[in-house]
Formats: C-alpha cells, sequence, structure tokens
C-alpha cells in the first residue's frame, strides 16, 4: 500500500507555517508525495507543473481565498479531488465548497490527526478509482475502436468480394478498390500499379491524391527498381515507418528511379497484388492523415484486400478475353451465315434469271410477229390482240419474278408478319429452285419428280420470304442426297391449331449420329459449304413458333416435318376494282408527271391524256420543281429516283407549296417498308414497278373521288 501511496501527490496549501509542515509530515509518513504552498498564486503554479491527486486547501488565504482557488484549482485539474479546511466552520461555507467540486470539509485545529488522514486516504481513493475508470474507459474506447475498424476492414473485405461480381469492366474495378483502400487505411495518396507483361514495367492503373502529377500514364516503374518495382520483383510487402531511420528507403531513394515520387510523409506502405503464380501489381499507400505508422493489422488487412483484388483482375481480364473471343465468333457466324444464306439465294435467282431470259425471249419473239403484222398489207386484228396479251402476260410474270428476286434478297423489307398461306409458299419455292431439281439433274441424264400432295390448311403468322427460304434449303439437300434422281414429295395437312408441312424424298438417307446432329451450326457430311443451312432453318422455324424434326434411314430417304401455329383467316378489304365507265365519268384533272425514263414517261403520259387528264412531263425532280413553283396542279405523279430532287425531296416541296395537291410515288425500289417517311412526305398512293397503266388510272381515279377537290383544270 505505501508504493502506492507513494505514487500519489498531494498539495497542502496553508497560510499557516505550522499546518503546512504538520500536515507535510503527515502525509509524507504515509508515503505520499507532498508538496505544500502558502498561497494561491504558489499552488496554481505546482499544480500546473504536476498536477496533484488531492489538494488540502484553507479558505482563508491572501489574495484569493479558498473557495477561489478551490474553481480555479478545478478548471486547471478537473481530476484532482480537493478537501477544504477552516478555522470558522459553518454550514453556509461547508455548502459552499462541495458547490464547487471539494470532496471533504476538515475543521481545523486537528484534533485527531488519524481522522485528517482518513479524509485525505478516502479522496485518494475516489482519485484512483476516477483515474482507474478513467482508464478502463479509454481501454473500452479503444477496443470498441479496434473492434469497429476491424467490423468495418471486415465488412469493406466482403464489399470487395461483391464488387468483384458486380464490376465486369477492369478500369471501374480498379477505381473502386482503390477508393475503398483510400477510405479504410484513412490516407490521402494511394496508387494501384499493374505490371505489363511485354516491357516488364508497372504503370499507374487506379490512384487517389495524385493530382500533382498532371499524366499518371507517363510513370513508368521498372520491376526491381524503387519501391514499388521491388515490391512487384520479390511479391514481398513493404513497410516504412520512418523514411528518417530507415536504410532500405535511404537506399532506395539514393538511386535515380520514381520511388520518391510516392513518398511525401514519414510513412508509407507498399503490398503485392499476388495470384497464385505471378504478381499482377502493387497497392502503395502514403500520407496517413493521423500521420501514425503503419501498423501490422494495416498490413494484413491491405494484404487481404489485395488478395481480393487480384482475384477480381484475374476474373475480369478472363471476362475481357471470353468476350473477345466470343465477338470474335459472333461475327465469324454471322459472315458464314451470311455465305450461306447467299449461296442459296444464289442458286435461287439463278433459277429466276433463268426464266426471266426466257419471258425476254417471248417478248422479243412476239413484238417482231406485231411490227411485220403491222408492215403487211392486211394486219390480222385477232393475230395482233393475241400477240399483244402474249407481251402483256409475259411482262406481268417478269414483274412477278422481279418481286421474287427482292424477297429473296431482302431488297424487299416491306414485308412484315402475316398470314401466310403455306402452299403459296410452297409452289414459291418450288418454281424459285427450278434450275437445281429440274435443269441441273436432266443435264446429267436424271429426273427428279416433284410431288405436291397440298391439302386444305388455315393460314400461318409468319415471314413468307424466310419460309420460302426454308423450303429452298430443304429443296437443295433433298437434290443433293438423290444423285441419281427420285422423287421429292410436299405434303401439307391441318393437324389441330397448327398446320404441318413434310417434305420428302427418296435419297440416300442419313444414320443416326447424323440425324441426331443435322441442326447443329457448323455440322456437315459435306465437303464444301459451312454446315449452317440447316441451322439457318431451325432458327427461322423456331423464331416463328413452331418446330422441326427429321425422320431418316440410310438409303430410305429422308422427311423434315416442319410444324408452323395456325392462325385465323385475316379479315381482308374486299377490292373493287373501279369500272372503266367510272373513269370516263370523272371530271379531268391537271396533273404533274415527272419521270427520267423517256419510254416510261411516254407511256403513262400518253395514257393519262387518252383518259382526257391535262398533263404536264417533265424529266427530273428539279424541273418538276420550277412547275411546282410556278403553276397549280391537282395531282402529281412522280418517280422515287431521279436526277435532282428525289421522289420524296419533290413531294416535300409540293406539299410546302400546294398543301392540298395529292401525291403519287412510282419505284422499282421497296419503299412501303418505311411507312413513316412515306406518311411525313404527304404521299398518297405507292405503286410499284412495273406498274399496268390500269393501275395507275384507277389510282388517279381514287385519290380524286376520296378528295372530292374541285380540280384545277375546271378553274383555268
Amino acid at each position: 500500500m505505501a508504493d502506492q501511496r507513494s505514487s500519489q501527490r498531494v498539495l497542502v496549501v496553508d497560510h499557516e507555517e505550522t499546518i503546512r509542515y504538520l500536515l507535510h509530515d503527515l502525509l509524507a509518513s504515509e508515503g505520499c508525495e507532498v508538496r505544500v504552498a502558502a498561497s494561491a498564486g504558489e499552488a496554481l503554479e505546482f499544480a500546473g507543473e504536476q498536477p496533484p491527486a488531492v489538494a488540502l486547501l484553507d479558505i482563508k488565504l491572501p489574495g484569493i481565498n479558498g473557495l477561489e482557488l478551490l474553481e480555479r484549482l478545478k478548471e486547471k485539474c478537473p481530476e484532482t479531488e480537493v478537501v477544504m479546511m477552516t478555522s470558522y466552520a459553518s454550514l453556509e461555507v461547508a455548502i459552499e465548497a462541495i458547490r464547487h467540486g471539494a470532496y471533504d470539509f476538515l475543521q481545523k485545529p486537528f484534533d485527531d490527526l488519524e481522522t485528517t488522514w482518513l479524509s485525505v486516504r478516502r479522496a485518494l481513493e475516489k482519485y484512483n478509482l476516477a483515474k482507474e475508470k478513467r482508464a478502463l474507459q479509454c481501454e473500452q474506447e479503444r477496443q470498441n475502436s479496434q473492434l469497429s475498424l476491424a467490423v468495418s476492414r471486415l465488412w469493406s473485405l466482403i464489399e470487395a468480394g461483391r464488387a468483384i461480381a458486380e464490376f465486369s469492366s477492369l478500369p471501374k474495378l480498379l477505381d473502386h478498390f482503390i477508393g475503398v483502400v483510400a477510405d479504410k487505411l484513412e490516407v490521402d495518396r494511394a496508387s494501384l500499379m499493374l505490371v505489363d507483361p511485354s516491357s516488364q514495367e508497372l504503370h499507374v492503373a487506379s490512384a487517389r491524391g495524385l493530382d500533382d502529377i498532371e499524366d499518371l500514364t507517363v510513370i513508368r516503374v521498372p520491376l526491381g527498381s524503387g519501391i514499388a518495382g521491388r515490391v512487384a520483383a520479390t511479391g514481398e510487402s513493404f513497410v516504412v515507418r520512418d523514411i528518417r531511420s530507415d536504410l532500405r528507403l535511404n537506399e532506395q531513394c539514393a538511386k535515380n528511379d520514381l520511388s520518391h515520387s510516392f513518398i511525401s510523409a514519414p510513412v508509407v506502405l507498399s503490398v503485392p497484388i499476388a495470384s497464385r503464380t505471378i504478381v499482377l501489381g502493387v497497392i502503395n499507400v502514403t500520407n496517413r492523415r493521423s500521420g501514425a505508422a503503419f501498423t501490422e493489422d494495416d498490413l494484413a488487412y491491405l494484404s487481404g484486400l489485395a488478395g481480393q483484388l487480384a482475384v477480381a483482375i484475374e476474373r475480369t481480364r478472363h471476362f475481357d478475353e471470353l468476350q473477345s473471343a466470343y465477338e470474335t465468333l459472333k461475327a465469324t457466324k454471322e459472315q458464314l451465315v451470311f455465305a450461306e444464306r447467299m449461296r442459296a439465294t444464289g442458286q435461287m435467282a439463278a433459277g429466276l434469271a433463268h426464266d426471266f431470259n426466257n419471258l425476254l425471249s417471248v417478248i422479243l419473239a412476239r413484238s417482231e410477229f406485231v411490227l411485220r403484222s403491222l408492215g403487211s398489207a392486211e394486219p390480222d386484228p385477232e393475230k395482233l390482240r393475241a400477240d399483244a396479251e402474249a407481251i402483256k402476260r409475259s411482262c406481268l410474270h417478269g414483274a412477278q419474278m422481279i418481286r421474287r428476286i427482292q424477297d429473296c434478297t431482302r431488297i424487299r423489307r416491306d414485308v412484315e408478319e402475316t398470314a401466310v398461306d403455306l402452299n403459296a409458299v410452297v409452289r414459291n419455292a418450288v418454281d424459285m429452285t427450278g434450275p437445281k431439281w429440274k435443269e441441273e439433274p436432266e443435264a446429267r441424264g436424271r429426273r427428279v419428280e416433284i410431288v405436291f400432295e397440298l391439302g386444305e390448311i388455315p393460314p400461318v403468322r409468319g415471314n413468307a420470304q424466310e419460309l420460302v427460304q426454308v423450303i429452298g434449303n430443304l429443296i437443295f439437300n433433298a437434290i443433293e442426297a438423290m444423285p441419281a434422281g427420285g422423287t421429292l414429295r410436299f405434303q401439307t395437312v391441318a393437324d389441330g391449331e397448327q398446320v404441318r408441312l413434310e417434305v420428302s424424298d427418296t435419297g440416300v438417307g442419313m444414320n443416326e449420329e447424323t440425324r441426331r446432329r443435322i441442326f447443329e451450326p457448323f455440322f456437315t457430311t459435306k465437303t464444301t459449304g459451312h454446315g449452317l443451312g440447316t441451322s439457318i432453318i431451325y432458327g427461322i422455324v423456331t423464331r416463328h413458333g413452331g418446330d422441326i424434326s427429321v425422320a431418316s434411314q440410310p438409303n430410305r430417304g429422308t422427311t423434315f416435318r416442319v410444324l408452323l401455329p395456325a392462325m385465323e383467316q385475316m379479315s381482308r378489304t374486299e377490292s373493287h376494282p373501279v369500272r372503266r365507265r367510272e373513269r370516263e365519268r370523272m371530271t379531268p384533272v391537271r396533273l404533274l408527271f415527272a419521270e427520267d425514263d423517256d419510254l416510261v414517261r411516254d407511256v403513262f403520259v400518253e395514257a393519262l391524256r387518252m383518259n382526257g387528264h391535262d398533263v404536264v412531263a417533265v424529266r427530273d425532280g428539279d424541273h418538276a420543281a420550277r412547275r411546282i413553283e410556278t403553276d397549280r396542279f391537282d395531282l402529281v405523279v412522280t418517280d422515287l429516283s431521279m436526277p435532282g430532287l428525289s421522289g420524296f425531296e419533290l413531294a416535300g416541296l409540293v406539299k410546302q407549296h400546294q398543301p392540298d395537291t395529292s401525291i403519287i410515288l412510282l419505284s422499282g425500289w421497296a419503299v412501303q417498308q418505311d411507312e413513316e417517311r412515306v406518311r411525313q412526305a404527304g404521299i398518297d398512293r405507292v405503286l410499284a414497278k412495273p406498274c399496268l397503266v390500269e393501275e395507275l388510272l384507277d389510282a388517279v381515279h381514287e385519290i380524286v373521288r376520296e378528295r372530292s377537290v374541285e380540280p384545277a383544270l375546271s378553274q383555268r
């Protein structure tokens, strides 16, 4: 107990020297460290040098009294316990002393020194208890702070793990991690450097607090050079607590490198970002705001975070590699699919071109017949009519074939998913692939017989052009499977809420392995081709909500079965062809006709004038524009593609100068799909070339009838 008491300082303040010595001897004998003062000023000076545990103050002192000293002492040393002493005790004085923070009150003279010591001892015990309490509170706060820091860092490690899944972009991932480091370690400067395998150098990938460096991309640290380079080369962490005494740091800074760029405070910490096999980079931190050195806990935390980051970097890089490989594979597949489609398209178009040449031969021959007949003395009207009808039929057939080519090559994009007659699709596909199943086999002395068993079926919803492509590919496969010729059968039947199409051949068939893999992309048993034909077929059928399967045995042929969802018959607006006598009763209109092809322009202008219309013909869009600015028309008929203004541009000019004027657009291109552009241009009708004269006359009549506008011709 004496040792404990000897460490306790007691200050005695009394103007009576006898009392001071008496109390000094008493307290010193009990092991206390005692200082005595005769005045308040002297007492405050002693207290400023060494705060006492207990102070014994006389109430009556020279200068300021004991109560005032009590107040000042408590301001300077709030933990000091104070015992007041007086020869003139009163209840009021005692209460005032207690109110100012006094622990006890002693009456002088001291009749019983044991009682005096007892009061001082209790004050010391209270002081020690308060001191221990404060120490325990500080320790608890320290432990709470450490626990809070540990929990916070644990959560940051967990969040870092979550960030691995959240960020697929490496720069964003690194920026997130360096932000966590700067926040949790409370540093102003932090950098994350990655190893460049090609140059064996470190470069700054993300940083905080390096704003004084204008261009971080120019910083390059060779492996083994400087602090960061050494950590990356060895894979060992580097901790500096005092740059003035750490010889390792002095050795590094003595070299002419960039290591000092990351040291701007007497603390630095650098840890490697290492996978199981290689070091990916390093994390450098410095400028701790508290000025405290980094601890082993800091090193352990940052190392754990670096481990998480190594996993994240490798995962992200692996993801980038997979993404790049996927994009390359996707682009290659798209190119192969395009090539496969173009191959099939080319075969179909070849057949149409062959048929088109045949039609041109018919038109040319019939035209020669007409000219020869007209040159004779007595032309045969019936023969002329027959030749003219043959020419007309051939032209219409040729126009239909052109539309098929446009459908097949996707030039015509004006086709949406509608009710499709699957029987008509089958016949179109057979017609378009004629050279493949008819001419090529017959040129080799073989024959392929086409058999149709097309039943009464409801329409299916879909894209007719894509379904033609499906059947065309099936035809190509069947012909290749029948090198000696054979029979190709098409059967359609209604099957509940579906329509079933079966395409059967009498070819070589296929084994079970081939049948099972037939729809796999890039699988093929042929020496040429990409193995995408049946894969494309499968994709088209499934996009239509259908299903396709195949049944086959070696040397017993193959049957492809396609199931497509049936739909209710779409209501169709009944066509009301305009009778010629109705057109004849129509009031003629003033009409501007813009067409750059002389033959087309002359034919249609003549037909319109024969029906009584006042027609102004121009050869291009610029001439048409000048007439629009100076003259008024009821109707403008314009080609789409012309020198100068296009048909769309001319339509806009017409609506600007003559908003009530109607517009008919003629085009050999597919513009019907661009409904929004047609509507914005104010175009009333779009007629596809080649166009019958009757179709143009009917369109003019219908527009005039719908508008019910007084013709400009009648106002002239």
